[in-house]
């Protein structure tokens, strides 16, 4: 008979977890240098903030440590921001004062933390400084996971260690090699099944976490090859019929909560956390009960100082998420010569210029009112910018929604043109199902704040 504190899941005796998650903490040691024309040049298109990084890192860090019943906490890699020793250092100081306050951490590492060519920027110039090479890691991130391993793949630096008694975590590394990202192949597949099975013989409860996404996180994304894991769908299925019914990740700095279900009937869910360091700002507090429900409670990153322009974090990330967004958009309009460069102008004058009521014109189509004199770069960022929030709220219904639907609809004629070359593996590609579904939620449950029951 099971006392009070332990549940039955997967025919295991499981305590209670609860534990916090964040990711792609993109920390970067503001000494280093962080200013100047080749800085400035660069913040134009980066979506998160740099200079700013260890600042608000250690905000959250502030808040973690308030908390003495939640002593776990899993970061699933992007720990620095491009693998510059002197911020890996400072980070580590940072866990390690996390460490001393009675915290269990586990980290992964993944591609923005190896780089042995690192730079600052000082003097409006790009700086050389000292980077760190991925044999490093092992020996930097020791306390933090592969100390208590059980089992560590030296090649790619994937771990299995226990995080607290009868439940196991499985570190999958599939950004070990800049010419493979988002790649778990056959070999290191081979090594996690041997660890799922000892974990199924030693009668414990095991979870994952994997840098890349391993179910998109939104339905566009699964076109997108950096978005996800390679062969996402093989990998899922992997996790799920071997046990695993939970997997932690990042890479894409989304919120999101997505399921998968196996040809064998097995669901795997997979927690996709934002940065800390850009919109929308979050990091989460997971709690799995007795009975195998798991509560997801998503957090603001708050408590460091603002620029005096800004009233709260969340204007303050927006406002970089859709600055860069902008000047993505317009960078395509830069460069060329002659008569390119003209045409490119432009065009780029048009893109910044153009209002949705024209657009709708030339689909032949009405939208309501509201949007008629939005212009459509604004609305690209705030459609983007809703999508990386998660619980996207454009569903049926809504303006925005009935204005894309019907440009779809008008478009149909191109998209079925489309479809074919982006269908592959058997699985056919409905453009417009995906559109709809990455601008509207419509799963049933937030990508933020939901509670779910784990099968067991």
């Amino acid at each position: 008979m099971h006392s009070a504190n332990t549940a039955r899941i997967n025919g295991n005796c499981m305590k209670k977890l609860k534990f916090y998650l964040l990711t792609d903490t993109h920390y970067f040691e503001e000494s280093l240098g962080a200013e100047g024309k080749a800085y400035e040049e660069y913040m134009k298109t980066e979506a998160f903030y740099l200079k700013e990084s260890s600042a608000i890192n250690k905000a959250v860090f502030k808040k973690l440590k308030e908390d003495k019943e939640t002593e776990l906490i899993i970061i699933p890699g992007d720990l620095s921001k491009d693998g510059e020793y002197e911020s890996h250092k400072s980070l580590i100081n940072e866990l390690n004062d996390l460490k001393q306050s009675g915290k269990k951490i586990f980290v992964l590492t993944a591609g923005h933390d190896y780089n042995e060519h690192g730079r600052s920027y000082k003097n409006d110039e790009f700086v050389p400084v000292k980077g760190t090479e991925f044999k490093e890691l092992y020996n930097l991130y020791y306390e933090f996971g592969y100390k208590d391993a059980l089992s560590v793949d030296e090649e790619t630096l994937s771990y299995i260690a226990e995080i607290a008694p009868n439940i196991r975590l499985l570190a999958l590394n599939c950004d070990s090699k800049r010419e493979c990202k988002g790649l778990i192949d056959e070999r290191l597949l081979n090594w996690a099944k041997e660890q799922l099975q000892k974990a199924k013989e030693d009668g414990v409860y095991t979870i994952a976490m994997c840098h890349y996404p391993v179910i998109p996180s939104v339905p566009v994304f699964d076109l997108v090859g950096d978005a996800h894991v390679k062969n996402w769908r093989e990998i899922a299925s992997f996790l799920a019929d071997n046990g695993v019914e939970l997997v932690l990740t990042g890479h894409m700095h989304i919120q999101s909560i997505n399921e998968f279900t196996s040809e064998s009937g097995n669901k795997l869910y997979d927690i996709c956390t934002a940065t800390t360091v850009g919109t929308p700002g979050k990091y989460r507090k997971i709690e799995i009960a007795e009975d195998g429900t798991m509560n997801v409670k998503s957090i603001n990153v708050e408590g460091f100082s603002l620029p005096d322009e800004f009233k709260t974090a969340e204007e303050f990330f927006d406002w970089r998420f859709k600055y860069s967004v902008k000047n993505k958009i317009n960078k395509i309009h830069d460069g060329g010569s002659g008569i390119t460069k003209t045409l490119k102008s432009f065009g780029g004058k048009i893109l910044n210029s153009i209002k949705l009521k024209t657009i709708a014109r030339l689909l032949f189509i009405k939208i309501d009112s509201s949007l008629k004199d939005v212009r459509l770069i604004d609305f690209a960022c705030d459609l983007a910018t809703a999508i990386f929030k998660g619980d996207m709220p454009y569903i049926k219904g809504t303006p925005e929604y009935d204005a894309i639907s019907k440009a779809l609809k008008r478009l149909s004629f191109v998209l079925k043109k489309i479809e074919p070359k982006l269908s592959k593996n058997g699985v056919k590609t409905d453009l417009t199902d995906m559109l709809l579904n990455t601008i509207g939620n419509n799963k049933g449950y937030s990508d933020n704040n939901a509670t779910i029951n784990l099968k067991g």
